[in-house]
């Protein structure tokens, strides 16, 4: 791995680096696992029972491997059950709640939602299966819909017929909901928990010829009577909103193409909890990747782990931005010559992040691979 640093700009009033700006860096690299397909399908983290389990998917199934605060692996990967060509997403604590979205695999039959329960040892000790989900279906989010921790899914379900999100609270609503409008193309499901509400987005999509124009859906789910609206509007065909709780309301994150002359790029902006957008939108950098950016509330604000490209390089690109969207740090870049890093996750740790970083497989170049570093500011 080589490392590059740039001057990301998530003030518009900002021009170039800051005289002293903080140090950032990535740690030591550990290689985790390589894979029998040519790309993983999702990558996460979780904590349960105190220790960092990292889960990813690919053409064999869903694997679990035990990682040190390092990213280092505790033991060899385990496998669990069949792929989640679809997406998965985790929860941890006592135990690890997964749900797994499983495409159908010809037009004429249905996919479905398996939600995993797995006990502090990685064994399977629960399983509930729902809804439906069509063969390029792409997209599922889990996270708690209560005060109690009870817990919400939402997800693509998209064929070629059409696309759609739905809502399921298991063990609390008797059918899965759908959120989106029929009329457009619905993708990217996100959930965020602020500890009192639940709020979905998404994105829906159409065309007037050949020209995209989105827009950026937010749902107060768990709030009796609310109806979905259009917070921000996007000329992206994949938007791949990201939204997540951070301090006095939400943080959501975007693809767009809102800036003439620029490649698809990474925008932030902030969200009231009545679902307003707070301010400007601001720009944090390139985002011409293959897999959604991933933003996580960490080290005092929020990180952000974006793949993209630059000259013909395949790389993650990780800064730090204040809850404010202040810049805190240049953009750290993890590429290497000749490698396409497309894909990663973000674990929030006391004093750090820690990164799984996929490399896709390339022709004559072997298969894809895994790896895991940490990003620190001091």
């Amino acid at each position: 791995m080589r490392l590059r640093l740039c001057c990301a700009l998530i003030s518009l009033a900002a021009v170039g680096c800051e005289a002293k700006p903080p140090s950032c860096h990535f740690g030591p690299e550990f290689s985790l696992f390589r894979s029998d397909g040519q790309a993983f399908h999702e990558l996460r983290t979780v904590n349960v029972a105190g220790d960092i389990v990292a889960l990813y998917s690919d053409t064999r199934g869903v694997h679990a491997q035990p990682l040190d605060p390092r990213g280092a692996p505790r033991a060899t990967a385990r496998l669990l059950f069949e792929p989640c060509e679809g997406g998965f997403d985790a929860e941890g604590g006592s135990e690890i709640k997964l749900a797994c979205l499983r495409r159908a695999r010809a037009e004429a039959e249905t996919g479905e939602v398996t939600l995993y329960t797995l006990d502090a040892n990685l064994r399977v000790s629960a399983t509930e299966r729902f809804g439906q989900a069509g063969r390029v279906s792409q997209g599922i989010a889990l996270a708690p819909a209560h005060t109690n921790r009870s817990l919400a899914v939402l997800w693509h379900d998209a064929a070629v017929s059409g696309s759609r999100i739905w809502y399921f609270e298991p063990g609390r609503t008797a059918t899965p909901r759908s959120l989106s409008n029929d009329a457009w193309e619905a993708s990217a499901p996100s959930l965020a928990w602020t500890g009192s509400r639940l709020y979905a987005s998404w994105a829906e999509t159409r065309y007037a010829g050949e020209r995209a124009q989105s827009r950026l859906m937010i749902l107060a789910v768990t709030e009796r009577g609310a109806v979905p609206h259009t917070v921000i509007e996007s000329k992206d065909a994949d938007p791949s909103p990201r939204l997540v709780s951070v301090s006095d309301g939400l943080m959501l994150a975007f693809r767009d193409k809102r800036e003439t002359g620029r490649k698809t790029g990474l925008y932030m902006a902030r969200i009231a909890e009545d679902g307003r957008l707070l301010g400007r939108v601001v720009r944090a950098g390139r985002a011409d990747g293959r897999a959604t950016p991933v933003l996580e509330p960490c080290l005092g604000g929020v990180v952000s782990a974006t793949p993209r490209t630059f000259a013909g390089d395949y790389f993650v690109g990780v800064l730090r931005a204040d809850p404010e969207l202040r810049r805190l740090s240049a953009e750290q870049q993890f590429y290497e010559d000749s490698r396409e890093f497309d894909r990663v996750a973000v674990h929030c740790g006391r004093d750090q992040a820690l990164l799984l970083i996929a490399e896709r497989g390339r022709l004559l170049k072997g298969n894809a691979a895994l790896r895991s570093t940490t990003f620190r500011c001091e």
